[in-house]
């Protein structure tokens, strides 16, 4: 399906609405909405919306003092929904395109302009680019490298069959035609995004990557921080790639025992790509850090595979719901 042929959205955005998931990040959301609202272009409306999600901080009190508007995610009882936190905020809000930000993520200068320059352009989902702030520990760069080595801002521009939620937009009347994340643990808090961008795909939308909309991501410290989060975003990998083509490989993912089998292995030439992908650009820190990229891979292969023996145990049924972890 062309670009031609794709549902009409309406006329270009107007109004963008900046929709953030937050739980217990009083130190990071104020700075993170004020880079936001300066970034309000002169003829539009520009509506922030801060969705606390069960914080036992100051969250909410911070993001309201620095300008944004504040709403508390349905109540639940195992420790918040990030996924279910950008549904009720993209339902409450009125603006398009509706953007997805991160809390731990601080939009650079031009960012949001970069991204309306996108739709404006025609394309239905824009993903931008995630930068490495300065400042961060070791293992916060190292895990910043390992998950961020495709969405970086040196990669050019161009179509990708898949981006992940923290710097993600797309037009409303398309995300509203979808299921929108998946709400249900543990895939609210990994690969949330991959049913509702299926959907589009399939409908004949594509997802464009602009590296000019940088988001500085702040990942966070700890070497079994950096294991938990890998083993975490495999652990629903093969269950969640199997079923859309908004994967990177998904011919591989149809394939659960063999990349099973094969996880360990793998992990070896993930290991390398990921390097390769720094070096490429001239990043060659990865290459230093080659020891605990290799573990989280390793950590990573270990979830792909105690994630895919769980699925084809059941029968490739839904996965039994566990709680969320933020």
């Amino acid at each position: 399906m062309n670009s031609q042929t794709r549902p009409y959205l309406g006329p270009p955005p107007r109004k963008p609405s900046v929709v953030i998931p937050a739980r217990n990040e009083a130190a990071l959301i104020g700075p993170t909405v004020r880079a936001v609202l300066m970034q309000r272009p002169p003829d539009m409306d520009l509506e922030v919306l801060v969705v606390d999600d069960g914080s036992t901080d100051d969250t909410a009190a911070a993001a309201a003092a620095a300008g944004a508007r504040v709403v508390s995610a349905p109540a639940r009882g195992n420790g918040g929904n990030p996924a279910a936190a950008r549904n009720h905020g993209a339902a409450v809000t009125s603006g398009d395109p509706i953007v997805f930000l991160d809390a731990d993520c601080r939009p650079a200068p031009g960012w949001l302009d970069a991204l309306l320059r996108a739709h404006d352009a025609g394309h239905t989902i824009v993903g931008g680019s995630l930068a490495l702030p300065p400042g961060l520990s070791a293992t916060a760069r190292c895990d910043y490298y390992c998950g961020w080595y495709l969405v970086h801002p040196r990669r050019p521009p161009g179509l990708v069959p898949h981006h992940p939620p923290p710097n993600l937009s797309v037009r409303r009347a398309a995300f509203r035609a979808t299921p929108g994340f998946t709400e249900r643990a543990p895939f609210s808090y990994t690969n949330e995004e991959r049913a509702w961008l299926g959907v589009l795909q399939k409908a004949g939308h594509v997802i464009y990557f602009e590296p000019r909309a940088v988001a500085y991501h702040y990942n966070r410290p700890g070497f079994g921080n950096l294991l938990r989060r890998n083993y975490r975003w495999a652990s629903t990998a093969i269950e969640a790639k199997s079923q859309t083509e908004a994967a990177r490989w998904p011919w591989l993912y149809r394939h659960p025992r063999l990349l099973i089998a094969l996880s360990m292995p793998l992990a070896l030439v993930h290991s390398a790509y990921v390097v390769w992908c720094w070096a490429r650009v001239g990043v060659l820190e990865p290459l230093w850090m080659l020891p605990a990229v290799v573990a989280s891979r390793l950590a990573y292969a270990a979830g792909l595979a105690v994630g895919g023996i769980r699925w084809l145990r059941r029968g490739a049924g839904p996965a039994v719901e566990r709680g969320t972890r933020w």
